[in-house]
């Protein structure tokens, strides 16, 4: 296992900067307890008081790699790093993974470690991937839920089993491939939902009721839990899913990984 040390290129987990390089070829990086050992990572990038930073290398299916990782002592969040990944959108996988595990913490505060990737992850057999809506401020490129028009809104996949999404979500899952067909016009909602800009329609109407009071401007979470009426509003307008799918739009390249 290799130290970054301080001034060359160390990086506290907690900054708003992150890594240009993480190490070569697929691997992870994910986020430990300060009192676990991480000897079986190939790189600690930072270490402070808020815990360790490492790479590891993936020696097979990065997938596989990160759902075994979760499992390892002292282990709190992790982001696949697919090579060629982009570090900003890393970073931001990785700031999901400790707020998915601060919101699933259970009585005891315990947060359980989650499974992001800020590309589209294979399914493994007996896992399912979950495209998590999220904005990201453009000056910091973090995570945000305020409502202003200097963010984006893009995708960010969660990898988990079945059942541990099941209990998430309380409830079967729908179907996957009609929720991944239509991701840039749940992008384009959530951005409308941030800006005041729903459709001016009864299921507009419908929606913006529904998203009062809640936190967040739009989860996949409520799609999966009102799929009906995401299904309305796909039909009344698909030619805004068209233009935001468009060949050359960042926005809707991210979203599809």
């Amino acid at each position: 296992m290799t130290t970054v040390a301080a001034g060359e290129g160390c990086l506290p987990p907690t900054a708003t900067a992150w890594p240009n390089r993480v190490g070569a070829g697929d691997g992870l990086v994910a986020a430990v307890a300060t009192d676990a050992d991480p000897c079986w990572a190939d790189l600690v990038l930072a270490t402070d008081v808020t815990g360790i930073l490492v790479w590891s290398h993936s020696h097979s299916q990065v997938e596989r790699h990160g759902m075994l990782t979760l499992e390892r002592p002292g282990v709190q969040a992790v982001s696949l790093a697919p090579a060629g990944s982009n570090p900003c959108q890393v970073r931001v996988a990785m700031q999901l993974s400790k707020r998915l595990g601060r919101q699933r913490a259970g009585a005891a505060g315990r947060a359980p470690a989650c499974l992001t990737s800020p590309t589209t992850p294979a399914i493994p057999d007996g896992l399912v991937r979950i495209p998590h809506l999220v904005t990201i401020r453009s000056d910091s490129q973090a995570l945000t839920d305020r409502s202003t028009r200097e963010c984006a809104d893009t995708v960010v996949w969660e990898l988990t089993t079945q059942a541990r999404a099941v209990r998430w979500l309380g409830g079967p899952l729908p179907d996957q491939n009609l929720i991944e067909a239509r991701l840039p016009h749940l992008l384009a909602l959530r951005t409308a939902a941030r800006t005041g800009l729903l459709p001016p329609t009864g299921h507009g109407a419908r929606l913006a009721e529904l998203l009062h009071g809640r936190p967040q401007p739009l989860s996949i979470w409520l799609v999966y839990r009102h799929l009906d009426l995401f299904c309305d509003l796909f039909a009344e307008a698909p030619a805004a899913a068209g233009v935001m799918a468009q060949p050359g739009n960042p926005q809707a390249e991210r979203s599809t990984g």
